[in-house]
């Protein structure tokens, strides 16, 4: 089961962000398909919804069970198991990196919007995907794997780069906090 949190870590301090980047990346088309996996209480959903005239209609997943929580569990289960590409947008606002989530987009050849987030916490070690990307192998990182923390963000960016097909990427970063947007071509 996924160990990222949801609303006891969500960041209000950089909330509006987080709505603006969700409202102003919108798809071009009135009725609007969102799986949320990392769901809590909805929040920046709710708030985009209020926001707009378009038709969203929003899967949310969690492994706790909140309000607006449709589907309470495992959101890489779940992820493995749905048609990712009935969905126009899939946000993945976790309190860390959703690189293992990531990693599903890819094999399921996910095509749309993505909203992530990338923190480094205090001791800044990165998930294993990312840094294989990167060219380290499993036995540098097995060795030390806090020593490849440094440019997170950059090592971040250069996974999704390697995976995806994405031709601009929308970003809001305050420290090592930093929320995204991107198009999967």
């Amino acid at each position: 089961m996924s160990n990222q949190a949801t609303k006891t870590n969500n960041d209000t301090l950089h909330l509006e962000a987080k709505i603006l980047l969700r409202l102003n990346n919108l798809p071009k088309k009135n009725k609007i398909n969102v799986l949320e996996a990392f769901g809590g209480d909805g929040i920046l959903w709710k708030e985009v919804k209020k926001r707009t005239d378009k038709n969203i209609k929003i899967l949310s997943i969690d492994k706790k069970q909140y309000k607006t929580v449709n589907l309470k569990g495992d959101n890489i289960k779940f992820l493995m198991s749905f048609d990712l590409n009935k969905f126009d947008i899939i946000d993945l606002d976790a309190w860390g990196s959703p690189s293992n989530q990531l990693e599903i987009l890819h094999n399921k050849n996910y095509k749309g919007i993505v909203h992530c987030t990338f923190i480094q916490s205090m001791l800044g070690q990165i998930n294993t995907n990312i840094l294989l990307q990167y060219g380290y192998t499993e036995q540098m990182i097995k060795k030390c794997p806090t020593l490849f923390s440094k440019n997170g963000l950059d090592k971040f960016l250069y996974y999704i780069n390697k995976k995806f097909d994405v031709t601009e990427i929308y970003i809001h970063s305050h420290k090592k906090k930093n929320y995204f947007v991107f198009v999967i071509n």
